[in-house]
């Protein structure tokens, strides 16, 4: 359904009824310097195909507006552009993404919204900066997608934020299963990724010849949020790898010390299993028997071997 139409003349907005009939006379009267920025959410193909024929939209474009599993890019038609964004959110460890189309004419912009944030404060926040707008849609086009891309690098600080908490977890003390954690982080890092590295080339695009003369500086402000989030992006992903590796060899470190502690467990009980196995044998001319102090002298032997033993290991870290 329709969210939001209006018609912008020098940068100021002027409301415009939802209805087609209402569009259609919007479009019409439109003046050299205005245009209508229109926003749908989660449109029915019968109420896109409406907004479609008003604009003149082209059939492939409108098909891969209603799909809403678009890779981030931008395709040039006759006489507009389309352009497939993904916003991006994250929480508890978890990504999500939904997708924006957006539609670039010479007098409109249409925003076509599957799920995600309300672009009501990309709105706002370009109609409060009248002189920016009165550019066109452009101006409208760079207000939505730098809204967007503004949160790439909230989301890629609140992912090494929890990256630094996996790391503290691998090197603590105590003993954690942290790869679970962080192949699930490693697997929102490319979902995020995936996001981001397509949407890069087009901006440039757009920064170096796509965009008008006067627009070109706000999407190379976009490129470089983009480059940032990109390299935020490798980052993360080298950390995980690190913290992978690391966890793996702290498994194997702790393997070894629990080898080591079951070996010096072992070493103690064979002293006293030989010992006593000696006289476990059925002989009978085995001079010790008949000996009043023989049994305390054993268990004294035995004390004192065992004892040696502990304390060797103890010192030698094995216990």
């Amino acid at each position: 359904m329709i969210i939001d139409c209006a018609v912008y003349r020098d940068g100021v907005r002027e409301t415009t009824p939802h209805d087609s009939t209402s569009l259609d006379a919007a479009l019409a009267g439109l003046g050299e310097d205005e245009f209508l920025w229109i926003g749908i959410a989660n449109p029915t193909s019968k109420e896109l195909h409406r907004v479609a024929d008003s604009l003149s939209l082209h059939p492939l474009a409108v098909e891969d507006a209603l799909e809403a599993h678009q890779r981030p890019k931008v395709e040039r038609y006759a006489d507009h552009t389309f352009m497939s964004i993904r916003t991006v959110s994250y929480s508890d460890d978890d990504i999500t993404t939904h997708e924006v189309n957006l539609f670039l004419g010479a007098n409109y912009l249409l925003t076509v919204r599957h799920g995600g944030p309300e672009m009501r404060d990309a709105r706002k926040a370009a109609e409060s900066m009248i002189d920016q707008l009165s550019h066109g849609p452009t101006a409208a086009l760079y207000a939505v997608v730098d809204s967007i891309v503004d949160h790439y690098e909230d989301v890629a600080a609140e992912l090494e934020t929890d990256v630094q908490e996996v790391e503290s977890s691998v090197f603590s003390a105590e003993r954690s299963n942290d790869s679970t954690r962080i192949y699930r982080l490693k697997r929102e890092t490319l979902e995020f990724r995936r996001a981001v590295f397509p949407l890069r080339e087009p901006i440039h695009r757009f920064a170096t010849s796509s965009a008008p003369e006067t627009a070109r500086p706000y999407f190379r402000d976009i490129g470089d949020h983009l480059d940032r989030a990109a390299e935020a992006i490798d980052s993360i992903d080298h950390l995980l790898d690190n913290a992978l590796n690391a966890h793996l060899a702290q498994l194997s470190v702790q393997q070894n010390e629990d080898m080591r502690k079951l070996t010096a467990g072992a070493t103690l009980f064979a002293v006293p299993t030989a010992i006593a196995g000696v006289y476990g044998m059925n002989f009978e001319h085995m001079p010790e028997l008949n000996w009043t102090y023989g049994y305390p002298a054993c268990m004294v032997v035995i004390a004192g071997l065992c004892l040696y033993i502990y304390r060797r290991f103890k010192r030698s870290g094995w216990l």
